[in-house]
């Protein structure tokens, strides 16, 4: 899949920036190698996102800009004085949207995701790891049935940092018996409990099991 539109913004930023414009000075100043600049170039792949990070910091433009077109280019800045709408988070990079088998390798796997492995690329206003990821809820276990409470209903997107350290009540997700799972991680009593927030399932004790922790939630968003 070609990605020309990339390659022109890549190229825009480049200009923009004022650097030395060849492949060798363009290596050495994003620590890729020459023929990733080509293909960066020529629309042939999007860079990782930890890549396409460092690229935008380095050259003065947001990282949604540089991958989607939308955000701050080169020398522009949203201006919204008027206007009765005001300046959201700021987007700190877009993260992979994943399938549940996909978060259970995450717990295992070394490499980050290339850019056609995931489902969607969301944008993130949550301070982040390389590693973060983003899931879609499934099932009713982290709903809760009382208002004004913490709620997760099905089909929530949940962002995921590996990198978070676990905290007694925080949200995580976790591989057990082969499958992971999304649920609330208690300590208490020198015992370790997997925690729905629905009180129509019971919490799992999983103290001294074979559990990996695949991360802890750092944000969510319920789509239209």
């Amino acid at each position: 899949m070609k990605h020309p539109d990339f390659a022109k913004r890549f190229k825009q930023a480049v200009t923009h920036a004022g650097v030395e414009d060849t492949q060798e000075a363009l290596a050495r100043l994003f620590d890729v190698s020459t023929v990733t600049i080509w293909s960066y170039r020529n629309g042939e792949k999007l860079p990782r996102m930890s890549t396409a990070t460092r690229i935008a910091e380095t050259l003065g433009v947001s990282v949604d800009w540089l991958l989607t077109g939308a955000g701050k280019g080169p020398g522009l800045l949203g201006n919204t004085e008027g206007s009765n709408v005001t300046q959201g988070p700021r987007i700190q990079g877009r993260i992979p949207l994943i399938s549940w088998v996909q978060a259970g390798a995450f717990c295992e796997a070394v490499d980050l995701l290339e850019s056609g492995e995931a489902e969607a690329w969301l944008p993130c206003p949550a301070a982040h790891s390389d590693r973060a990821y983003a899931l879609r809820v499934n099932g009713d276990s982290m709903t809760s049935p009382y208002p004004g409470q913490r709620s997760y209903p099905e089909g929530t997107i949940i962002f995921v940092d590996p990198d978070k350290p676990l905290t007694n009540g925080c949200r995580v997700i976790a591989k057990i018996n082969g499958e992971a799972t999304f649920k609330t991680y208690a300590e208490d009593m020198g015992h370790i409990y997997l925690r729905p927030i629905n009180p129509t399932y019971s919490p799992m004790d999983v103290t001294g099991k074979d559990i990996t922790f695949c991360g802890v939630i750092i944000g969510s968003y319920t789509p239209e």
